[in-house]
């Protein structure tokens, strides 16, 4: 028996790759710094009682203790099922077994390459103001082969059709002009808003405005104009693009009625 200087606790290597503000890590810390909180020796140990009715882990078991340093090493002996249980919560599906886990990885993989081209392009319309997905050569679609004629001449006209994607970044604007009262009062109000915008921006979006926060009254507006475009628009907007992508290289005039 020796006096306690350090205590070392090990947990299985998976976990050490979530947050330390996962819910699963804070536990275990917190579990761990109040069921050893009274140890003195290095022969003393929590056992089963530092994560009683825990619904993480099981019990604390010693892994090795160094009586010359006064070094106790902990295992943290997690439940049965808390791998899957992890897994569910940050996919947000039900893995509960490998072979949910499996059906899983794969779909995900499937979607890995669109995802990655769909980055390059949200990459490029953060930086440039828009973005295209290209095509996929298998997405082609062949058309059956015809016959053309160009004068007195004749050929074999071949057509192929792909879909792109193509993002535009649009500034969307909300303007709140609230009604004060007097000048004076206005100019207050001013003033406060002012100062509040250069040291603590937070708390100027939180200013109640018409019993909203000024945060919830920007997001509804902002939220009802993305999605405001009407579909006719829409439909004009993407023909609009379709012609200036497949036929023309330089400017173009867009009437929207």
């Amino acid at each position: 028996m020796s006096k306690l200087n350090e205590i070392r606790v090990n947990i299985p290597h998976w976990l050490t790759v979530l947050d330390a503000d996962n819910a699963v890590i804070a536990h275990v810390i917190e579990a761990v710094k109040k069921a050893t909180k009274s140890m003195k020796s290095t022969d003393s140990t929590p056992g089963e009682k530092a994560f009683a009715q825990s619904p993480y882990f099981k019990s604390l078991e010693v892994a090795n203790t160094d009586n010359d340093k006064g070094i106790v090493t902990f295992d943290a002996v997690p439940q049965d099922n808390l791998y899957y249980r992890v897994m569910s919560d940050l996919t947000g599906q039900s893995v509960d077994d490998q072979a949910a886990l499996l059906a899983y990885v794969s779909t995900v993989a499937g979607k890995k390459q669109d995802y990655e081209k769909m980055q390059v392009a949200i990459d490029q319309m953060e930086k440039t103001g828009y973005g295209v997905v290209p095509p996929s050569f298998e997405g082609f679609d062949l058309a059956r082969p015809e016959i053309y004629r160009n004068g007195k001449n004749f050929g074999v006209k071949l057509r192929a059709t792909g879909q792109s994607i193509h993002l535009v970044k649009v500034d969307v604007n909300c303007e709140v002009a609230p009604i004060i009262g007097e000048q004076a009062q206005s100019e207050e109000m001013l003033k406060f808003l002012q100062s509040e915008y250069d040291t603590n921006r937070q708390t100027v979006w939180e200013t109640p405005i018409f019993g909203k926060s000024l945060e919830s009254i920007v997001r509804e507006d902002i939220d009802q104009k993305s999605a405001s475009m009407p579909a006719m628009a829409k439909t004009k907007m993407q023909k609009t693009l379709t012609r200036i992508i497949n036929n023309g290289k330089g400017g173009v005039i867009c009437i929207l009625l």
